[in-house]
């Protein structure tokens, strides 16, 4: 219902999608999604191309913003709070439980890109990966230009996706380590 509400909202705003690597993702599969950040407008637009059950980690402080807010908690996407470790972890372990069922989109940035490049990926946004789960690293380009920060005006546009194949934590490889890795991969895509 989420990606039919999101493909919705994309063609009436009247942005096209250039995507490259659709074929390195099994509809059959969850994945732990990870992408660069620099708009709103990337959460609908991710969502109306990937034929994933996709769910969004974000902070707490989304979820009380009114209408966005409520879709949110209406989606089932999950809230982590940023402050209060104890119960960040607790919601990190329901997700988990979840990844079952749903993809979990996240942006290891921890917040919307000012600049033209990708920031650097915080390694607590990736605890999930511990699970042994399929990650799914993306890249997006001129999302930028569809919503800009502090604004709520939407542009019509074009944005360039790249899928790259799917990857897993390595044998001895810490967070901070994939961290890395995956900034470099998801930061290669961006022209």
């Amino acid at each position: 219902m989420f990606r039919k509400f999101a493909k919705i909202l994309i063609k009436i705003c009247n942005i096209t999608c250039d995507v490259e690597g659709l074929e390195n993702i099994d509809p059959d599969e969850t994945y732990f999604v990870v992408a660069n950040h620099r708009s709103i407008a990337d959460i609908p637009i991710i969502a109306s191309v990937l034929p994933l059950n996709l769910r969004i980690m974000a902070k707490r402080e989304l979820f009380r913003i009114p209408l966005l807010g409520q879709t949110m908690w209406l989606y089932d996407f999950v809230s982590i709070d940023r402050r209060n470790r104890r119960n960040a972890v607790k919601t990190l372990k329901n997700a988990e439980r979840k990844m079952k069922y749903f993809s979990f989109l996240v942006f290891p940035e921890g917040t919307r890109s000012r600049t033209e490049k990708v920031e650097k990926f915080k390694s607590g946004a990736l605890w999930l990966t511990e699970s042994g789960c399929k990650i799914l690293p993306i890249s997006l380009d001129g999302a930028e230009k569809i919503m800009k920060t502090g604004s709520c005006v939407i542009n019509s546009g074009r944005v360039k996706m790249k899928i790259f194949p799917p990857t897993g934590i390595m044998e001895n490889e810490t967070r901070q380590e994939l961290a890395e890795r995956l900034h470099k991969i998801v930061s290669g895509g961006i022209e």
